[in-house]
């Protein structure tokens, strides 16, 4: 049970999603310099097939491929005593 005196529930979600692409530049070690863009404000009842969709649609729009998608979720927590 939770230290507080009433049962704890999600108040708000938020979701996010963020996009890595290829830069196609290489840091001194080798490894690939990636850049990150963050779409914030995406709708609960999208799927992930339509945030796949939208990462890909972004993607052919900068000219740069794909290294990484990640769907992000933030909740707040209720009630505070």
């Amino acid at each position: 049970m939770a230290a507080g005196t009433r049962p704890v529930s999600t108040v708000s979600k938020a979701l996010s999603l963020t996009i890595s692409l290829d830069t196609g530049n290489l840091r001194p070690n080798g490894n690939p310099i990636v850049s990150r863009v963050r779409i914030n404000g995406v709708r609960e009842d999208a799927t992930f097939e339509d945030l796949y969709d939208l990462a890909y649609l972004y993607s052919s729009l900068v000219s740069k491929q794909i290294a990484d998608i990640t769907v992000n979720e933030n909740s707040a927590l209720g009630p505070i005593d």
